[in-house]
């Protein structure tokens, strides 16, 4: 038997390139096919928005005041103060609720102090011991946990010289 002749395997053909002339329109650019953006467009929001968050996730506690001192500075969680029936309602449900229109407010250790004592002063002594759901009750979240859904409450920073704070449920951008 004879053997066949192996065929010269074809080449790759490069593709012509085209040289346009002096009255060809210029390519455009690979820029030039992205739309531009509306600028007057409502912004997007790039963080979530949260409404509740469990009691268990934020390390929700009661805090005991007798064993306060004046000169505890801030630690790693935030306080809020409450009447015993708020509380009694947030352990009920497991959840705290917040939104931008009504944040929780919260301070840092230093300001319990000031707002617990404003509260006692705005509350009339018949109240406190007449009806036990108004006693005030302090209780602290974890403050990693919702740091950055938290805003900078400047009135109440002004008026008691402490860092106050409100749970808004948005992320904050920074």
């Amino acid at each position: 038997m004879a053997e066949l002749p192996l065929a010269p395997l074809p080449r790759a053909r490069r593709p012509k390139r085209h040289r346009p002339g002096p009255d060809a329109p210029p390519a455009s650019a690979p820029s030039a096919a992205l739309p531009q953006p509306d600028l007057f467009a409502a912004p997007q929001v790039a963080g979530s928005r949260l409404t509740y968050l469990d009691n268990a996730t934020l390390g929700l506690a009661r805090v005991d005041m007798r064993g306060w001192r004046p000169g505890d500075g801030p630690d790693s969680y935030l306080y809020h103060v409450t009447q015993r029936d708020g509380m009694a309602t947030i352990e009920a449900r497991g959840t705290i609720v917040f939104s931008p229109r009504a944040p929780l407010v919260l301070t840092e250790r230093p300001g319990v102090g000031p707002w617990l004592a404003n509260m006692m002063e705005v509350m009339e002594p018949d109240e406190i011991a007449g009806h036990s759901d108004e006693t005030p009750v302090v209780f602290r979240v974890k403050r990693f946990v919702i740091d950055e859904l938290l805003e900078h409450d400047p009135d109440r920073t002004r008026r008691y010289g402490v860092s106050f704070f409100l749970l808004t449920g948005l992320a904050r951008s920074d």
